[in-house]
C-alpha cells in the first residue's frame, strides 16, 4: 500500500462494509525514540488516540476497556506497536491493529493523529501511511515461517518458587512462550531458540534488560527473554506475546534468509 489514506472496502450488496483492522504510521521526523522506549511510546500513542476520540462515543477498540472501565479480554482491541523496521535502533513506524476492527469514529481519530506530545521534548510528527486491511501494510504482518524477538518477551507468570527452589518447568521462559502462542491460537513451533539481545544492522547488540518494561501504572512482567521461533508452516502476524504485548513488548518480526540474527 503506497497511498497515504486507503479508503475502507465496501461490502457485498446488502452487507455492511467490513471494518478496517490495521493502520500504519511513519515517524516523519529525525528525533525518533530509541527502540528501548517501545513500551512507553506505545502507551503514549494510545493516549493521543484516546484524546482524539474522547468527544465521540466510547471506543472499546481504542481504549481496551468497556464503557464501565473494565479491561477487555480476548485480544480483539487495539495493539499499539512501535516498530524499528530498518533495524537502526530507532522507532520508525507504529502499527495499530485490532482484530475486532475500527468503527468510523475510531478511523476518523486515527486519520487525525499527526503529532505525539511528550514531556520536556518537542512533539513528534507522525504520518498515516495506510489504513484498512492486511495487504502488505507492514513487515510485522508476515507471513513467515521464522520469527525473532524485536523487543523482549516479558514473562506473564512468576517463574520462581522462592526459597532457592528452581522454577517449575511450566514456568520456564520457553514454556511460557509456548503457552502464549497457544493462547493466541498460533501453531506449536517446531523449534525455539533463546537469544540474549536484539541485534541491530550496525552490529550493536541491545540486551533485553535495556528496554523499558514498566507500564505507566507501575505494572510489569516477571522476567525477560528473547527467542527465535520456527513454525512448520508460514504464520501471519502480528506476533505479540506476554506482558505489555498490546504496547510493543513481546513483538516478533519475520526472519528472512538474509537476516543474520
Amino acid at each position: 500500500m503506497n497511498e497515504r489514506h486507503q479508503p475502507s472496502r465496501t461490502g457485498v450488496a446488502g452487507a455492511p462494509a467490513p471494518r478496517p483492522v490495521f493502520a500504519r504510521f511513519e515517524l516523519a521526523c529525525a528525533d525518533r525514540p530509541p527502540v528501548e522506549q517501545t513500551l512507553t511510546f506505545g502507551e503514549t500513542v494510545r493516549r493521543a488516540a484516546i484524546r482524539l476520540r474522547a468527544d465521540t462515543s466510547h471506543s472499546e477498540s481504542i481504549t481496551g476497556k468497556s464503557v464501565h472501565g473494565v479491561p477487555l479480554e480476548g485480544h480483539r482491541h487495539a495493539c499499539w506497536l512501535p516498530v524499528d523496521e530498518d533495524g537502526d535502533g530507532r522507532i520508525d513506524h507504529v502499527v495499530v491493529c485490532a482484530s475486532g476492527g475500527f468503527d468510523p469514529a475510531d478511523e476518523a481519530a486515527l486519520r487525525s493523529l499527526r503529532s505525539i506530545f511528550r514531556s520536556g521534548v518537542p512533539p513528534l510528527r507522525i504520518a498515516l501511511v495506510g489504513i484498512g486491511f492486511p495487504d502488505a501494510l507492514s513487515p510485522v504482518l508476515g507471513p513467515a515461517i521464522e520469527w525473532r524477538s524485536a523487543t523482549p518477551f516479558a514473562l506473564p507468570r512468576f517463574a520462581s518458587r522462592g526459597a532457592g527452589k528452581p522454577p517449575r518447568p511450566r514456568d520456564l521462559p520457553e514454556a511460557q512462550l509456548r503457552r502464549e502462542l497457544a493462547n493466541r491460537s498460533l501453531p506449536e513451533p517446531v523449534a525455539v531458540e533463546e537469544i540474549a539481545a536484539l541485534q541491530l544492522t550496525s552490529g550493536r547488540a541491545v540486551p533485553w534488560d535495556r528496554f523499558t518494561t514498566e507500564r505507566r501504572k507501575g505494572s510489569r512482567g516477571f522476567g525477560l527473554a528473547g527467542f527465535r521461533i520456527r513454525f512448520g508452516k508460514p504464520v501471519s502476524g502480528p506476533v505479540t506475546l506476554g506482558f505489555g504485548s498490546h504496547f510493543g513488548l513481546g513483538l516478533f518480526l519475520p526472519v528472512h534468509t538474509e537476516d543474520p540474527s
